[in-house]
């Protein structure tokens, strides 16, 4: 059930009406960037840019704990499970390769190896089975079966008294990260700014991002006004601008030479691209949060920032992500 009824979340999600915010990473980046414009909460901007996979997947989970409480399918979706499993049981008991057993240990081999995928069953239970047994093995299947309803009745009841929350909790397979997965495959951001990655699938082998944002927005800032600092890293791999960090041991290397340093990224450059119109109302509108946030001083932002409006941030994401 902890595994199975994940990945049932997990298509029936995908599959129902109210998913096609991940039908793919373009709707689900301008979905979520325009409910954060909506709420213009700063620490929710501060997990989505510089925790952007983490911040994914509990979103998704919020949607899902929402989905399932409001439509209460979550119950519906455990009894489908349950009878599959179930059914397989029955299935696996009245096979040619349980009945024609010679022994209970040799049906036992055999049910145990066909339904592997489905049940956990411990070795001490069955030494404890098998030392107890004294019936035939045509009167031990015959046993079993009889017990079938009342244990499907009975985990299913276990399941029922959760709450959906709890249900979530308790899946190995969990929806959550199977859908990042599915709708966008890397989770990688740019060591500049922490734009994601938006090569699709998991398998690429270059990292890349057609606009990337406002370094600032990215922790860094000028080493001596120690101001966060506004510029793009498609114009700084151009230019003859030094940056530093953790990765280079804290000394100064020219961003042109990034990818000594990070081989699976590829940063286009081009010094005429200029950040989006969202990154820099948020930019402008979370300054001094940022600042504080990362222990620096607030940028000295061009003034032309200060006049665009929210309205202007919102349609500049509509155009980037084609949702004219």
């Amino acid at each position: 059930m902890k595994k199975r009824l994940g990945i049932e979340i997990v298509d029936n999600f995908l599959s129902s009406g109210e998913s096609i915010e991940y039908g793919s990473r373009s709707f689900f980046q301008f979905s979520v960037q325009k409910k954060l414009l909506e709420e213009m909460d700063f620490n929710n901007y501060v997990k989505y840019i510089n925790n952007y996979e983490v911040f994914v997947k509990s979103w998704i989970q919020t949607r899902l704990f929402e989905r399932y409480r409001e439509t209460g399918g979550l119950k519906e979706l455990e009894g489908v499970v349950l009878a599959t499993i179930m059914k397989k049981i029955q299935d696996t008991l009245e096979s040619s390769e349980c009945q024609d057993a010679l022994t209970v240990s040799e049906f036992l081999d055999h049910f145990c190896q066909a339904m592997c995928k489905e049940l956990v069953i411990s070795k001490d239970s069955l030494e404890v089975i098998l030392f107890k047994n004294t019936a035939s093995v045509g009167q031990f299947s015959a046993d079993l079966q009889t017990f079938l309803p009342q244990v499907e009745e009975s985990t299913l009841s276990e399941w029922e008294e959760l709450s959906g929350e709890m249900v979530f909790t308790q899946l190995q397979f969990k929806p959550q990260d199977e859908i990042f997965k599915r709708v966008f495959g890397c989770g990688k951001q740019c060591p500049f700014c922490n734009v994601p990655c938006e090569a699709g699938g998991s398998d690429h082998k270059e990292h890349f991002a057609s606009v990337h944002r406002p370094q600032g927005l990215g922790r860094y800032r000028d080493e001596t006004s120690k101001r966060l600092i506004y510029s793009l890293c498609s114009s700084d791999v151009v230019s003859s601008m030094l940056f530093r960090n953790l990765h280079t041991a804290f000394q100064w290397h020219p961003y042109k030479d990034y990818r000594q340093f990070y081989p699976a990224w590829r940063i286009q450059p081009d010094p005429s691209i200029s950040a989006s119109d969202y990154w820099k109302f948020i930019f402008r509108k979370f300054n001094h949060q940022f600042a504080k946030e990362y222990k620096a001083d607030p940028a000295d932002l061009p003034t032309e920032w200060k006049k665009i409006t929210e309205k202007q941030a919102l349609q500049s994401i509509r155009e980037a992500f084609n949702m004219e």
